[in-house]
């Protein structure tokens, strides 16, 4: 294992520098295969973290173990599961799985099921459980879908048809084609950053989740 020394303690404030050595040398005590050690690992680097400079904890992480990033993220992650839903539900859970039920894209109804579900002895594989996020993304996705009315389509066809060119018209409805809603946000922002200003506000109607099964 790589010497904890190599990296350069000097760019950590100094009022910090000798508590985040001890830190380094706590981690890497701690990482295990063990979700328990895991957590108290994730725990101390989000301490450490919490004292440098934005971008510097990359270079630490490199530097100072030889583990990868995405493995102190992971412990990171069992750390911040372990604060919300307390260590004793995280710890019987098999790492792989934590990891998962870890992740930012984990719904949280989701993740306090399996948690649940694992505590009555039902321990699930890591294959159902990236599905079972996977389903509730979607069905989340699903729930946030709105309807237009066809008065308010044929109007912004229209606005479309007098604004823009043959072509310039087919670039924006293939980019509306697969663009996720994410992309068209940032577009609207960057229009409204050019100046842009659309008409009276299309009001849009939340539409129940049931109609998508």
């Amino acid at each position: 294992m790589r010497d904890v020394d190599t990296y350069d303690y000097t760019k950590i404030p100094a009022e910090h520098r000798e508590e985040v050595r001890r830190l380094t040398m706590q981690i890497r005590e701690s990482i295990r295969s063990s979700v328990d050690c895991g957590i108290d690992a994730g725990k101390a680097l989000i301490k450490v973290k919490s004292w440098l400079k934005k971008g510097e904890f990359l270079t630490y992480c490199e530097e100072a173990y030889t583990e990868s990033v995405r493995t102190l993220q992971h412990y990171m992650g069992l750390a911040r599961l372990a604060e919300c839903y307390g260590p004793e539900a995280v710890s019987k859970v098999p790492s792989g799985v934590a990891y998962k039920l870890a992740a930012k894209s984990a719904p949280p109804e989701l993740v306090q099921a399996i948690l649940a579900e694992i505590a009555a002895g039902d321990i699930p594989t890591i294959a159902i459980v990236v599905e079972r996020i996977e389903k509730a993304k979607g069905t989340s996705s699903r729930s946030r879908c709105i309807d237009i009315s066809p008065e308010e389509l044929d109007r912004l066809a229209m606005m479309l048809v007098a604004a823009l060119s043959s072509a310039q018209l087919a670039s924006f409805v293939g980019f509306l084609a697969g663009a996720n809603s994410s992309a068209i946000g940032e577009l609207g922002k960057k229009c409204g950053l050019l100046g842009g200003a659309t008409e009276a506000p299309i009001v849009a109607r939340q539409v129940s989740g049931t109609i998508f099964g």
